[in-house]
């Protein structure tokens, strides 16, 4: 049996997969594109839901958010929910493997990285770099909110710069609040994307919203989500594209140390996002509780480590984040725990296509415009979403055929079947792990996050 090897998750916020260098011809990224290209590509991708918390809670126990109990930021409609010592986390799985364990970066999960099962690490949620203090670091053009996240990479570049490889294989998180918002015109690399020749999205200039939930309008005409000015969207695109580049330039430096330390090609690597961002769709920027592939179709690469093989470079398999932990621990030939209810996509690696029957789930609950929860599910080709809180409606999207999302196609009488099976498809899913309903949700019991203390 091979020794085990060690692994590195390389973590951004607020990515589109559509921003990547080897699938974008306009972005900036050379680190990623080496990961690219040395790595295994999976082309469809999906995270479980789109926003912060519950991404990366969902990302660090293998549950969906509802089951793990966080299923909003907390804070959000006075909504407390974070993970505790409650749950088993893949930190602690790899720690009580015997791999000693480090985060540098955005936690954003309420829980001290301690709890979380990190013996080394710091979590700059709370970290705040003064004006002063950024101008003679060389930040100052940066704001305040993302100042941290250049002092995390450099952090991190510092503890593999100390760090002696022992034998004990690491478990690395290196995590970026790039490109999340405030969205800044970063100078390094702003040359590469001039505002005025950014190509919006094709939704930016047909969305008409017939037949859709009312509120998605709404929140479009809204005058800070909304993005109805086609000069200031292209800006903000291309601002979003620099941040990208750093965020590359971060991750190559983390990438380089492992390099100089040779432990690179014992590493098992992987790089995601926790949610996308609008960036102009639909007539809306930023995120929030929409079902938009911007928003849930995720970057994911894995860099095998020495005497772990895969058949395919390039996967299109539907693979959920919700199984990324399980995965990550399957590859590393350790035991995926029961509680890891996303289990593993591991046989994707091998297998020479996808099974017959693919489908992910996923969800979402309030945001910061607006309580409109829902959950759904994703066939390769089609797209069923189910509100279940005041709403109370449906979407139904063919992404062959309609793949910019336009028209809702939930009550169309030639779809009726489809949207049968995959409205009993989500509706089973949603039951079987435990959905409830929204006033279970607006309960204090789990506004308080009560129902995740520790016994």
């Amino acid at each position: 049996m091979h020794k085990q090897p060690n692994i590195l998750i390389l973590y951004c916020d607020q990515m589109q997969y559509a921003r990547q260098g080897r699938v974008d011809e306009v972005a900036h990224t050379p680190h990623l594109d080496a990961l690219w290209d040395e790595g295994v590509v999976f082309t469809h991708a999906y995270t479980v839901h789109a926003q912060c918390v519950p991404s990366r809670a969902a990302l660090m126990t293998g549950q969906s958010p509802h089951e793990c109990g966080v299923m909003v930021n907390y804070g959000f409609y006075d909504h407390q929910n974070m993970l505790t010592k409650k749950h088993a986390t893949l930190a602690q799985v790899l720690q009580n493997a015997g791999y000693k364990t480090a985060y540098y970066g955005k936690s954003h999960l309420g829980s001290s990285l301690e709890d979380l099962g990190f013996d080394h690490g710091r979590d700059y949620d709370a970290v705040r770099i003064d004006d002063e203090a950024a101008e003679q670091d060389g930040i100052g053009h940066v704001p305040p909110m993302l100042r941290r996240d250049y002092k995390a990479a450099w952090d991190a570049v510092d503890f593999l710069q100390a760090y002696e490889p022992d034998g004990q294989p690491l478990f690395f998180v290196f995590s970026t609040n790039l490109p999340h918002p405030p969205f800044f015109s970063e100078p390094t690399y702003a040359q590469h994307f001039p505002a005025d020749e950014m190509a919006l999205p094709v939704s930016f200039y047909q969305e008409s919203f017939g037949g859709k939930p009312a509120f998605q309008k709404a929140h479009a005409e809204d005058g800070q989500h909304g993005a109805f000015d086609e000069t200031k969207a292209k800006q903000e695109l291309a601002d979003y594209y620099s941040m990208i580049s750093m965020m590359d330039a971060h991750i190559g430096a983390v990438i380089n140390e492992y390099k100089r330390l040779g432990i690179w090609d014992d590493t098992l690597v992987l790089f995601l996002s926790d949610h996308g961002d609008m960036m102009g769709a639909h007539h809306m920027r930023l995120k929030g509780t929409l079902p938009y592939e911007e928003l849930y179709h995720v970057p994911c690469i894995f860099k095998m480590p020495q005497g772990i093989h895969a058949n395919r470079k390039k996967i299109d398999d539907l693979v959920s984040s919700q199984a990324f932990a399980g995965t990550l621990l399957k590859l590393a030939n350790l035991d995926v725990p029961e509680s890891f209810t996303g289990s593993h996509f591991a046989d994707a690696f091998t297998r020479s296509c996808p099974p017959d029957d693919e489908y992910v789930f996923f969800e979402h609950y309030a945001a910061y415009w607006g309580h409109h929860p829902f959950y759904g599910v994703r066939t390769r080709t089609m797209k069923y979403v189910r509100y279940y809180g005041v709403d109370d409606t449906q979407e139904l999207y063919d992404l062959e055929k309609d793949p910019n999302e336009l028209f809702n196609l939930a009550g169309d009488p030639p779809c009726k079947d489809v949207q049968s099976d995959l409205s009993t498809r989500a509706d089973a899913w949603w039951h079987d792990t435990g959905g409830r309903d929204v006033d279970y949700y607006e309960s204090d019991f789990f506004r308080q996050n009560l129902h995740n203390k520790p016994n």
